[in-house]
């Protein structure tokens, strides 16, 4: 497989392979139309999974070219489709020093037609990242192995959400409407309402594409970081790339195998931190705080400061599906001092872990969760990952089996209660009657005495 994606022709012009030379191939393929949907079963894509970093990084189309800022400057991103603000554009004079660094080696290294998917995949997980969204949106689909003929524009976004569930239509709607934060707050009226619109259509669309994924919340936040950087039309395919190659485990039928995953964490404490491991299975803690984190690789946290949160995308682009999962065991071992210093109860310890704070270290701690990847890969500790779900599953029984037994005892004590009432106040009318008509006899025989004593 990968012989055939080292055999696709690169093909460039004399000069730079710009973009209007992808879109004049862009112009050349027939509009989608909606309900001819397809599936990536029909497709001769290769997983990302099974690529190697010796895999060229250009499949099937041109050495992609990096639009510098003046280039920037005279394009208006909402041909792309893309809700923009002005405010959200980064001025040159904006980026630090090691952000220009960056973007030099950036623009230098994809200028090479020999790159690898490793030297693709290292320019996303390296210090800055890819530096800003106009990176972003040349170097997003080339991770993902999408080809601009692929990148065919889709008609019909208005009613895609006939295609699905009417139940899982309307959730989505509530969680959309939910994700202001990703909103700039310039945004106008009109933009918010597009926004919300094209995300709703973003993710509709994948969900009818796709019949096997389901949606779960948190998806919002992924597909609203998708469509901030991608636009509309280019972000379906991203979208839908990465549900399929990233996302595909959270949007089975049940979180399961999630919830069993997340005890990569644990594992690799054990193995970094044990003390700390320790003291969480003392306070009966499971790994379940980084649920959100996992599924929505930071986007519902960090939605406020894009550019923290595009930065982590890059990052986890470039990465294996399970890296989200290192980054929160380097996070907790890094926050160690803090959760000791917690009250030692599940509660506290929970809602601690819960609240990521907002000056963590993250490019220390990228560079932590590559190496401890590189240093305990999944597949090397999966045996442990098992053993540990196995006692969450018993420790839950057990939970469930107090619960069960506590529950039975609060309405055995109620039944009680009932039952004891009844005739106890039965008997307290009972007497107070009794002791009335007593005392209303004795007064009037009292009175009768009296009365005839009087007359004689």
């Amino acid at each position: 497989m990968e012989a055939e994606n080292e055999e696709t022709p690169l093909t460039q012009s004399g000069t730079d392979a710009s973009t209007p030379t992808e879109n004049h191939n862009h112009n050349k393929v027939r509009k989608r139309n909606l309900p001819e949907s397809t599936s990536y079963a029909s497709s001769d894509r290769v997983p990302l999974v099974f690529l190697a970093d010796s895999t060229k990084a250009w499949y099937g189309g041109t050495v992609p070219r990096i639009p510098v800022f003046a280039d920037v400057a005279a394009v208006n991103k909402q041909q792309n489709g893309a809700v923009t603000y002005e405010n959200d554009r980064v001025a040159p004079d904006a980026l630090t020093s090691r952000e220009k660094m960056k973007l030099s080696v950036i623009r230098g290294s994809i200028a090479n037609p020999d790159l690898t998917l490793g030297e693709l995949r290292l320019l996303g997980t390296s210090s800055e990242g890819f530096v800003n969204d106009d990176v972003r949106r040349v170097l997003w689909p080339k991770l993902l192995r999408l080809t601009q003929p692929e990148l065919a524009p889709v008609d019909g976004l208005e009613t895609v959400h006939t295609y699905i569930p009417n139940e899982i239509y309307q959730q989505i709607l509530k969680d959309v409407a939910r994700s202001g934060s990703h909103i700039s707050q310039n945004a106008t009226e009109e933009e918010t309402e597009t926004f919300q619109e094209q995300l709703t259509q973003l993710m509709c669309w994948v969900l009818h594409r796709h019949s096997q994924l389901n949606y779960y919340q948190g998806y919002n936040d992924v597909a609203a970081t998708v469509l901030l950087v991608m636009g509309l039309q280019t972000g379906l395919y991203v979208l839908e790339s990465i549900s399929l190659e990233f996302l595909e485990r959270f949007m089975e039928k049940t979180m399961e195998k999630v919830n069993q995953e997340l005890f990569y964490i644990f594992a690799l404490l054990e193995r970094v931190h044990p003390t700390l491991l320790e003291h969480l299975e003392n306070v009966e803690l499971f790994p379940h705080f980084a649920l959100a984190e996992y599924t929505t690789w930071y986007a519902h946290k960090y939605a406020e400061n894009r550019k923290l949160l595009h930065r982590l995308f890059d990052f986890f682009l470039s990465s294996p599906p399970f890296m989200p999962l290192y980054l929160s065991t380097v996070i907790v071992a890094h926050r160690a001092a803090e959760i000791f210093n917690t009250t030692p109860d599940m509660g506290h310890t929970h809602k601690v872990l819960c609240t990521l704070p907002d000056d963590l270290p993250f490019e220390t701690l990228l560079i932590e969760a590559k190496n401890l990847y590189r240093q305990y890969p999944p597949e090397s500790i999966s045996n442990d990952v098992k053993d540990y779900d196995y006692k969450r599953k018993i420790k839950e029984q057990e939970w469930k089996a107090k619960a069960e037994a506590s529950r039975l005892e609060r309405e055995r004590q109620r039944k009680l209660k009932v039952v004891q009432s009844k005739p106890r106040l039965s008997y307290r009318i009972r007497n107070y009657k009794t002791i009335t008509v007593v005392t209303i006899l004795a007064l009037g025989i009292y009175a009768f005495i009296r009365s005839s004593t009087g007359l004689n």
